[in-house]
Formats: structure tokens, C-alpha cells, sequence
């Protein structure tokens, strides 16, 4: 209440008039305490003032009783009375000096109270200029709003219901302005003024809300409007009901009125034929006020185990806990929550786009344990890009664009081979082209495509910038400019997301500008790469090591396998598991050269982008061989000493293998395995002994030709060889020619010991076959098993060449590689 802060001289009212007021004044709580300390402040300084004058009206009633009982006489009364005014109004005048405030700057000042601080600020102001002049230039001001300052009315209207409290002539002079405005205008009946109305109507609906304005007037005005329901009595009947109309209608003593005047405008919007924008007008005015009944939304009930995984994917999992989510999936029952997790997973668009990367982490980290998972994973989100593909549906677009950095990450986390990447890339420019339904699945004005593209593309092409990847990438970006060209001029947006794309992958790169650029620029690479093709020897083709490139990301996404603790259980998940072949051991990038093109979505997932590279020599492996071979059925005894004998013979080999390695003396640095990128087969081209420092090819020409040399360079922290030639007659080269002679009869030798070697536990293991039922039958079989299988392994474990996980037609490695 203002009397909280305000004197009781300064809002006109005698001692007993404020006694009344007490008791029956609507109070006005809604005080900051901001208002509180200023009040207080402004009540410090002139309360020496406000006593004074207290006083003097103390002894002004005093002197008042004394003449009355001296002379009862009715004119004497009001000389008094008289002066008693006069006297006030002297008092509010000193008042209104010490303050130094002026009327006309509070009025300035009200079109920029826009907030109830504000407002009330300026309304404990005015009180300090309480007059009654001041009070009409006050309404005239509050009248006089601007028509377009909506938003004023409602600050206006909580003044005067403030003000209303202690200066009832304050709302007796505003009301019947505005409703004079009101029926003025009604009655016109023009087709102008439409925000003056609305200006009018809605200040009476705001002081309606603060009970200003009685019920009868809004009602009086609403039912004028409905007895002409055209043109702009529609707006000012909706403005109205939209201002008021809920508070009139949840009001107990209003509801009934206020609900047969909404039937009745419901009735009068049914029979009258009204355009559609007066047709949605009155049905949101009349929605409003009287919403609708429908019953309470079900939410979907999902048990416990499947809200736990929820909250783990979409509530708890971010950078630091992704440990400990890993680890909780690995607690839950797996044949009962593997189908769902999958889903789940699948959902990435309903998280953050910042945390895809995690998804995939996490599916990485269960595939170390379940395999099936994670290829369900892969081929689930194969299947959300093409699904997109055929539908093209814009609603769709957010979850598309998820699912492609989705694939990109996974991609990241060596989960998928890049030939996977590239089909996708192929087939988002290629799917419908061609067709009759093209212009519905890739309208010439589309450009989402591009989008998918461009975000596949950042998310992992910075990874391609070495070997077969990085020709696939220059070609795949030559059809993606012919692609980008024939869709005609780009959205700028669309345009600038391009040129970020190329300056961050190929920044040397030419852009065209016509189609016949490109033909021209795509038949020549095409050309260049059947000539390479050609010219190019076996033992080169080795060249795409993306294991060494794809490192893991910096914010931590390769700290997941920390929280398992035991690397066990990787190693006797790769024994239960068969050797794969031997391609698929040290010489992935050669597959994927040779079947670049030509590969299905199952057939990709076979490669592995020589991967294995980076895995130790040394691991449980050492245990449990297993040799895939078609066997006929045995006993499972005679297996059983089969396996054994076959075990420790490898055993053996290997043991003198790695004696003999560490015993030969190292003259000359050998080239490390990981940069010479090549298996053991494609080596044996190039010179019998493996790795050598010298190459024999450019030697055997001619005597004293130039002989071709391979120098070991470091740069940064990446190991490359550099080809150096030097003359044949150099003492070097000859030199090393004797040492390799003499390697390599030493070989020879070793060769022929081990095959006599092999002849000897082969007949011995015929000799017996008497005693060992049908033993005999696979004699010659397990002999050629164990030379074959033998020589395999060794290779395997010489060239520390790991095996990977086969599962449902692809290749998937372990994680371990990434602690």
C-alpha cells in the first residue's frame, strides 16, 4: 500500500478519512523491496517537513473544535473548512518544492515505464505531487496513450488501479472518457481508426482485470459489438475476450454471462459467412477464454531396464562419464537389452550433436565383447541413410544429418573401412538419378544432399590424405563438383559450407566451372590410373596406411578401454575366434585397391585398411592356434593329440625363428615393417631375404649401372623411406651383395632342414597309423596341413600381423590398440 511510504497530507485525506480507508481501501500488495528502501529514503528527508505539518493539522482541529462551540453557525463552518483547505494546499506546495520533482517530466517520463518497478517508482513519485490539477493532467496523459503502445496498457492500467486505492476520482474520470471513446467510435460505423479501437477497448479490458472497470461495462460493450458482428466489431469483440475474457469467465460471479456470450458468438461466427482471417480470429478468442477438454496425455510406460538405459544414452553420458556408462551396459543382461540398445543407439538425433562421437565410442567399446552388436549398429545406420534417401522427407533432415556424422565417427573409431565411407558418398549422388522419380526424391532445387555430404566429409575426410584413400577422395571430389554444378546456382549458405569443405581437405584443389571441365579432368585421372596401374610393380601397391593416420580424436574418445582394467578378455575372445585369411593379416590396402569399385556393402566390411599394423608381436595368442581346414570327422582323442604334437612344432619353429633373429648381426638398418607396408608375398617379388637395404632390380641391369637405395627419413614423428641410387661399382653395394649372398644360402639351408624336418614327423606319423584307427587316412592331408598351416603362422607372427574378429561378414579389430 502507498500509505506504507507516503505521508497522509500528501494524498488529501483528513486523520479520520484515513481511519475509514484502512478498513474498507482495496490494498495494493504487489511491492518490491527495491520501492521499500527508495520510499524510506525519500521519507528520511522529508520527515521533518511531514511532522511539522502534522502538527499544524493537529492544531488546526483543535482550533476548528473551539470556534464551533463559541459559534455553531453554518457559514462559520465553512470559512473554516475553507481555510483548512487552503492551509493543505500550502503544506503540499512546500512539499512539492523540497522534492523538486515536476509534474510535466513524471508525465514525460510514463511511455518508458515498461515493467511494474518501474511503474509503481513513478507512481509513490506522483503522490508527492498530489493536486487536483495534477490528478486530471495525470488521466488526460493515461488517456492520451499512443494507439500503438499495446504493451503500455497494462502498466497504465495497474497505476490507476494503485492510485484508485486513495483517489477515487482518479478511475471516476478515466472510465467515462474511455467509454465515451468507446461508443463514439462503435457508433461511426466507419472502416478507419481500427488501432484507436483496439487502443480503447483494451485499456478497458486491463482495468476490467484489476476490477477498475466493472463487469457491466465490458459486458455492455461486448454485447454492442455482437449486435453489429461485421467488419471491425469482430476485431474489437476478439480483442476484448483475448484482454479479459478468461478472467471474466473463471470469475464465479461472471461465468455464467461470460460463457451464454461465447455461445452466442459462436453461433454468430457459424451462421455469419466470414473470411478466414475474422473466421480464426474468433475461434482463438473463443479458445481462449474457454479451452477445449481432452483428456490427460499417456506417456509411454517402459520398463525399469529399459528407462535405466535411457537415462544412460540421453541423461548421464557426456566426456566424463562415458567410462562408466560403457562399463554399466557391459553389467546388463545382453540377450534381453541387445535389440533395444541397438534402437537406442540409432536415436542420436535426440541427444546432442556434439556428444555422436560418444554413441560411437561406446559402440566400440561393445564390440569388443559383442561383435553381432556392432555390426547391427552399422548396418542399422546403412540402412537410416537409405531409408532418407527414398523418402526424402523434410522432417526427417535433423535425424539424416545425425546419422551421417554418426557414420563418420564410426569411421573415426576404426569401426568401418573407408570403402564403406565412399559407398555412401557414391550413393547419396547417385540414388534416383536417372530415374522417373528423380525430380521427387532430388528436386533440381535441393542442395540437402550437399549438406549430407559436407558433413560426412568433416567429419572424417581429414583422414584421407594418404595412399588409395586419398586418390578415392580426389575422384570422389570431381564428381561432387559435377554434382554441385548441374544443381545450378547454390544457396549462399550452401556455397560457403563448400568452400570451407575444400579448403580443409583439398585446399590446392581446382574448382571447375562446366561440366566439360570435369569430363575432361575425370577422363584423364582415369587414364593416369591405368597407366599406374600398369607400370606400377605388385610390391608398391602397398601404400594406403590409414592406421597410421587415424588417430584417436583429443577429447578423450580412446579412454574408454581404460575402465576395463583386464586386456584378457580381448586376447581369449581373438582364440575363440578362427584365423582369418591370409589376406586379411598384413595386406588389407591391397584388397581394397583391387576391389575399390567393385564392392557390396557385405563384401566391404572384409577389408582391413592394414589396420594391424600397430597391434604387439607378443600376446595370449601364443596358446590357442586354431588352422581353418576341411577335416574329415576324427576321434576326438586322436584331435586332441593332433593339436598337441601341431602346437608344440610351432612352438618350436618359433622359439628358434626368434633366436635366430636376435643372433644375426645388424650391419645394415632394415626398413620397419610399417613403412614398407607390404606382406610377405608382395616382399618376395622385390628380394628372397625380405627387407634388405638394397634393392636388387635396378642392380641386375648392367654391371655398372646404378643401383636403387632406400633411405630411412623421419619426419615429425611419421618414419618414411626416401629412394637414393648409387653407383654399382661403390663398395657399399658390393659389400652388401656378399652379405646377401651369404644370407641368403643360409636361408636355403635352413630351408632344406626344415623341410627334411617335416618329411621325417610325416613318415613317423605314417609308420603309426596301424595303431590309430582311421589316423591313416589323413595322413598325406595333415602333413600338407601342417607345412601350409605352419608356414601361414610363422608369417603371421614374423610380420606381428594380428588377427581380427570374423562376424557376420566383416572384419572387426579390437579396441585395445586404441589405450
Amino acid at each position: 500500500s502507498k500509505r506504507a511510504f507516503v505521508p497522509a497530507v500528501l494524498l488529501g485525506e483528513a486523520e479520520q478519512k484515513l481511519n475509514e480507508q484502512h478498513a474498507k481501501g482495496r490494498e495494493q500488495s504487489s511491492e518490491s523491496n527495491a520501492e521499500q528502501e527508495t520510499e524510506v529514503h525519500d521519507n528520511a528527508q522529508t520527515s521533518s517537513a511531514t511532522e511539522d505539518q502534522l502538527e499544524g493539522k493537529a492544531d488546526d482541529v483543535a482550533k476548528d473544535s473551539e470556534e464551533k462551540e463559541k459559534d455553531k453557525g453554518k457559514e462559520a463552518e465553512k470559512s473554516k473548512e475553507k481555510d483548512l483547505d487552503r492551509k493543505t494546499e500550502k503544506d503540499k506546495e512546500k512539499v512539492r518544492a523540497l522534492d523538486g520533482g515536476s509534474l510535466d517530466n513524471l508525465l514525460q517520463r510514463l511511455p518508458g515505464c515498461v515493467s511494474r518497478d518501474l511503474i509503481d517508482q513513478l507512481t509513490v513519485e506522483f503522490c508527492y505531487l498530489n493536486s487536483k490539477a495534477s490528478r486530471k493532467k495525470l488521466v488526460r496523459a493515461l488517456f492520451s496513450v499512443p494507439r500503438t503502445s499495446l504493451e503500455l496498457l497494462p502498466y497504465y492500467s495497474r497505476m490507476i488501479a494503485t492510485l484508485s486505492s486513495c483517489m477515487k476520482d482518479v478511475p471516476t474520470m478515466l472510465l467515462p472518457m474511455l467509454e465515451e471513446e468507446f461508443n463514439f467510435l462503435i457508433n461511426k460505423k466507419d472502416q478507419i481508426n481500427i488501432e484507436t479501437k483496439i487502443k480503447n477497448i483494451r485499456f478497458i479490458g486491463e482495468l476490467c482485470k484489476f476490477k477498475i472497470a466493472p463487469a457491466a461495462l465490458v459486458f455492455s460493450c461486448l454485447k454492442a459489438c455482437l449486435d453489429d458482428f461485421s467488419h471491425h466489431n469482430i476485431d474489437v469483440a476478439c480483442n476484448l475476450l483475448e484482454t479479459c475474457g478468461r478472467f471474466l469467465y473463471r470469475s464465479p460471479e461472471t461465468t455464467i454471462r461470460m460463457a451464454n456470450m461465447l455461445e452466442i458468438l459462436m453461433r454468430l461466427k457459424n451462421v455469419k459467412n466470414l473470411d478466414p482471417r475474422h473466421s480464426t480470429l474468433v475461434e482463438n478468442a473463443y479458445y481462449l477464454c474457454k479451452p477445449p477438454e481432452r483428456s490427460a496425455r499417456v506417456s509411454k510406460v517402459r520398463p525399469p531396464l529399459y528407462q535405466y538405459i535411457r537415462k544412460l544414452l540421453f541423461s548421464d553420458l557426456d566426456k566424463s562419464s562415458v567410462e562408466h556408462v560403457l562399463r554399466q551396459l557391459r553389467k546388463l543382461p545382453w540377450v534381453e537389452c541387445q535389440q533395444y540398445l541397438v534402437k537406442c543407439f540409432l536415436k542420436v538425433h535426440k541427444g546432442k550433436y556434439s556428444q555422436v562421437h560418444l554413441i560411437a565410442l561406446l559402440t566400440a567399446g561393445l564390440s569388443r565383447y559383442h561383435d553381432d552388436f556392432a555390426v547391427a549398429v552399422v548396418d542399422e545406420v546403412l540402412e537410416e541413410i537409405r531409408v532418407g534417401l527414398e523418402l526424402n522427407d523434410y522432417a526427417m533432415q535433423q535425424r539424416r544429418l545425425a546419422h551421417m556424422r554418426f557414420l563418420g565417427e564410426l569411421y573415426s573409431y576404426k569401426h568401418i573401412d573407408s570403402s564403406v565411407v565412399f559407398e555412401t558418398l557414391y550413393l547419396i549422388i547417385m540414388f534416383g538419378h536417372g530415374t522417373y522419380e528423380q525430380d521427387v526424391l532430388d528436386p533440381p532445387e535441393d542442395c540437402f544432399r550437399i549438406r549430407l555430404i559436407i558433413t560426412l566429409l568433416q567429419t572424417c575426410g581429414h583422414y584421407f590424405t594418404r595412399g588409395s584413400s586419398k586418390r578415392k577422395l580426389d575422384k570422389f571430389l570431381l564428381h561432387f563438383q559435377r554434382y554441385i554444378i548441374m544443381k545450378g546456382p547454390l544457396p549462399l549458405d550452401i556455397e560457403f559450407d563448400i568452400q570451407d569443405l575444400f579448403a580443409e581437405l583439398r585446399p590446392n584443389m581446382t574448382r571447375y566451372s562446366s561440366i566439360d571441365e570435369l569430363n575432361s579432368a575425370l577422363a584423364e585421372l582415369e587414364e593416369h590410373e591405368r597407366a599406374a596401374s600398369v607400370e606400377k610393380p605388385e610390391s608398391e601397391r602397398h601404400s594406403d596406411n590409414e592406421s597410421q593416420k587415424r588417430q584417436p580424436h583429443d577429447d578423450g574418445r580412446g579412454s574408454a578401454n581404460g575402465a576395463e582394467g583386464n586386456g584378457k578378455d580381448h586376447g581369449e575372445g581373438a582364440d575363440s575366434e578362427s584365423y582369418s585369411d591370409s589376406g586379411s593379416i598384413g595386406g588389407h590396402e591391397d584388397e581394397e585397391d583391387l576391389l575399390s569399385e567393385e564392392k557390396s556393402n557385405d563384401a566391404s566390411e572384409n577389408e582391413g585398411d592394414d589396420e594391424d599394423d600397430g597391434m604387439p608381436v607378443g600376446s595370449d595368442e601364443d596358446e590357442g592356434v586354431e588352422v581353418r581346414q576341411k577335416v574329415v570327422q576324427v576321434d576326438p582323442k586322436e584331435q586332441e593329440d593332433f593339436d598337441r604334437e601341431l602346437k608344440a612344432l610351432l612352438q618350436e619353429s618359433l622359439e628358434s625363428r626368434k633366436s635366430e633373429v636376435r643372433s644375426r648381426s645388424s650391419l645394415n638398418m632394415k626398413v620397419p615393417m610399417n613403412v614398407l607396408e607390404g606382406s610377405k608375398d608382395a616382399r618376395a617379388v622385390e628380394s628372397e631375404s625380405g627387407e634388405e637395404t638394397v634393392d636388387e632390380e635396378g642392380g641386375n641391369a648392367g654391371g655398372g649401372s646404378k643401383v636403387r637405395v632406400k633411405v630411412l627419413m623421419k619426419k615429425g614423428h611419421k618414419q618414411q623411406t626416401k629412394q637414393m641410387f648409387v653407383p654399382g661399382d661403390c663398395s657399399l653395394v658390393q659389400s652388401t651383395k656378399q652379405q646377401e649372398a651369404a644370407e641368403l644360402e643360409e636361408k636355403q639351408n635352413i630351408k632344406r632342414r626344415i623341410l627334411e624336418y617335416n618329411e621325417r614327423e610325416e613318415e613317423e606319423m605314417n609308420g603309426g597309423s596301424s595303431q590309430m584307427g582311421n589316423w591313416g587316412q589323413g595322413g598325406s592331408n595333415t602333413g600338407s596341413s601342417i607345412r601350409s598351416g605352419g608356414r601361414g603362422n610363422w608369417d603371421g607372427w614374423i610380420r606381428g600381423g594380428a588377427r581380427r574378429h570374423h562376424a557376420a561378414g566383416g572384419f572387426y579389430q579390437g579396441y585395445g590398440r586404441r589405450r
